[in-house]
């Protein structure tokens, strides 16, 4: 019972100690500019298309934060994350792999979809990162060296939201607030 107790006691430290270092390691994600803004470009096909307008019309978003809570959950229901195929902007209903530039597309593009239901004056666009950093350091990892995400841009109180997807979907939170380094122009 004991050597079972010690076990177990190994097990939850080694937990702790990988929940500590991820969170550190996100507390220490720099997203460095140039930063490029753009409309996303993702495309729907129709089973999808009314799966997200279905979903949009059940929580009847009203506001900005519902609309990206909707737009978060529904992202990570499609996509899980994965590097080992060609960027693709076309989704149907089936859960696939994705991207950094996939997630930000699709949830991107979700966004303005539960906006304009909900008449939010709010816009998402797509922000490409030059460079992405861990402690001050650009990881030597093909796909890792830079990153997208999504600015949100609230036409009423002309706050601006950095969320991040990819983040969200792996459990590290999206709010990118406090990583990005240099200025976001949008058009807005």
């Amino acid at each position: 019972m004991r050597k079972l107790r010690r076990v177990v006691l190994g097990i939850l430290a080694l937990l702790g100690l990988l929940v500590f270092v991820v969170v550190m390691t996100r507390a220490r994600v720099g997203l460095v500019g140039p930063h490029a803004v753009g409309p996303s470009l993702a495309r729907f096909d129709a089973a999808l298309d009314a799966a997200v307008r279905f979903q949009i019309e059940a929580e009847k978003p009203r506001t900005v934060e519902d609309a990206m809570q909707l737009s978060l959950k529904l992202t990570g229901d499609h996509l899980h994350f994965g590097l080992g195929h060609p960027t693709q902007f076309a989704f149907g209903a089936a859960r696939r792999s994705g991207n950094c530039i996939e997630y930000a597309h699709l949830f991107a593009r979700i966004f303005d979809m539960a906006a304009m239901r909900g008449k939010i004056a709010a816009k998402a666009y797509v922000v490409h990162s030059a460079r992405a950093e861990v402690f001050g350091r650009m990881l030597p990892l093909p796909g890792l060296r830079d990153h997208d995400w999504v600015v949100i841009v609230d036409d009423v109180d002309k706050r601006k939201w950095f969320v991040d997807p990819t983040f969200d979907d792996a459990w590290l939170g999206w709010d990118l607030t406090t990583n990005v380094q240099g200025d976001v122009r949008t058009p807005r």
